[in-house]
């Protein structure tokens, strides 16, 4: 039954992907402020602390990171990222200083301002990977890279981990991902990782490196929000995607495959 609830859910999603990535720069950005926004939500029900006027802050410190990424694949006016991060570290500070509790003003504001470069910083390479300028990545086929490849890492580790293999990754942190799930989404993403090099042409011993360091990441994105989730007493971070759980549940490896692809994309065919 969860199974099936997956992957309705999976196609509906998928659908609503094609549509949405391919109708326009400007309505994809939107739906990724709105994915931001339901992220940070879920973020601000798990972390101990219930502040209204903070989780203002954090939603508009969101989808300040995500617009100023739409500027800048647009060659709109932008600000630097260090101006973007040291605006929103200011309107937390303010903020907290209004609401100040001495037990908690250190873990509020650095909770909060994690929760915004995590979830919004990492988001936010949706939009740079959408419009990604440069041979042969360019129009959107970056973004579809990552999404189907960070899918290929999450569904091939968790059918084999379903049914090969006993021993855990990471026990502590996950019971129920197991080294053999880990092996085999790495391996398999590497295979379609080097078929996409092969029929792209890209002959560069850097493209080996990442077809396994890329998926290496996705697993990571994945452990790290388990981390949190177990740190925290939560089991899934929302349910808005039945089978799946939360938004977080569901793009936690590309907050971590998106900004990693985006670098090494832009030093290997640029720098």
């Amino acid at each position: 039954m969860m199974l099936k609830k997956r992957v309705v859910s999976a196609v509906i999603g998928i659908l609503l992907l094609i549509l949405l990535i391919f109708y326009g720069s400007l309505i994809f950005t939107i739906t990724v402020s709105v994915l931001v926004f339901i992220g940070l939500k879920e973020y601000c029900k798990m972390i101990p602390f219930n502040i209204k006027s903070s989780r203002i802050v954090m939603y508009f410190s969101g989808f300040l990171l995500v617009i100023n990424s739409y500027f800048a694949v647009n060659n709109f006016f932008n600000l630097p990222y260090g101006i973007i991060l040291f605006v929103i570290a200011i309107l937390l500070y303010l903020d907290l200083l209004f609401n100040y509790d001495d037990k908690s003003f250190l873990k509020n504001l650095s909770c909060e301002f994690f929760g915004i470069i995590y979830i919004a910083g990492g988001m936010s390479f949706a939009v740079f990977l959408r419009d990604f300028p440069f041979a042969p990545f360019q129009n959107t086929f970056a973004l579809w890279f990552v999404l189907i490849a960070t899918w290929i890492t999450d569904s091939s580790a968790y059918f084999i981990g379903k049914n090969f293999g006993k021993k855990q990754l990471a026990p502590k942190i996950s019971p129920n991902k197991t080294l053999a799930g880990g092996i085999g989404g790495v391996l398999f993403t590497a295979i379609f990782i080097l078929l996409v090099g092969y029929f792209l042409n890209i002959n560069s011993f850097y493209w080996v490196i990442y077809s396994f360091l890329m998926p290496a990441a996705a697993i990571i994105g994945d452990l790290f929000e388990s981390c949190l989730k177990r740190n925290l007493g939560v089991k899934d971070t929302g349910n808005i995607i039945p089978g799946h759980g939360g938004i977080l549940d569901r793009f936690d490896s590309f907050i971590f495959t998106a900004p990693a692809t985006y670098y090494f994309l832009y030093f290997l065919l640029v720098v």
